[in-house]
């Protein structure tokens, strides 16, 4: 066999090929078909999981500082941010990264009923320090939570944040969804 006949014929195999590995991407990066789908929020563009941090007036515009990180500052409690499903999850493990003032309390949940403030929250804890950044994790079951269009709000509450005249800045958000 020449080199051009191998060549051809090489070429016709990754032409074949490609459609296919492009399609069983697309599947499981939708349907998860591994079981498990981590998004990433860095506040520099829109997220298609991760929604951005609502109200605007709560939550400021999103800043670029010296190092080319970007973040979104709250300024008054509460704001909410949505996760979408591309299929159904069991759990989630939200990590935040962020900075807050001293002896600031945050709490972070789901909804869990269509009507009004019915929100399951947990206080955001942090594990350690990435310079003058904290990291925390927190673990929320699905199972019971307000789903409406393939879509979670969560709550961010900071309780007495608007008196005290401090911010709270996030400059991640990491969503590990599990099936």
């Amino acid at each position: 066999m020449s080199n051009f006949k191998i060549a051809r014929q090489l070429i016709r195999i990754i032409l074949i090929l490609l459609p296919i590995l492009a399609f069983v991407f697309l599947v499981d990066k939708n349907f998860a078909l591994s079981g498990k789908i981590e998004a990433v929020y860095n506040f520099d563009k829109n997220n298609p999981i991760i929604s951005i941090l609502k109200p605007s007036g709560r939550a400021l515009k999103i800043e670029k500082n010296k190092n080319n990180d970007y973040s979104q500052s709250i300024i008054i409690d509460p704001v909410y941010f949505d996760l979408y499903l591309p299929t159904k999850f069991q759990k989630v493990k939200l990590i935040f990264i962020y900075q807050k003032p001293k002896n600031q309390i945050i709490k972070v949940g789901p909804q869990i009923f269509n009507d009004g403030w019915n929100y399951y929250l947990k206080e955001l804890k942090s594990k350690k320090k990435i310079g003058n950044w904290e990291v925390a994790e927190l673990d929320f079951n699905l199972n019971k939570v307000f789903l409406k269009d393939r879509k979670i709000k969560f709550m961010i509450s900071a309780p007495g944040l608007d008196k005290s005249g401090q911010k709270i800045k996030i400059t991640r958000i990491k969503a590990i969804l599990t099936k």
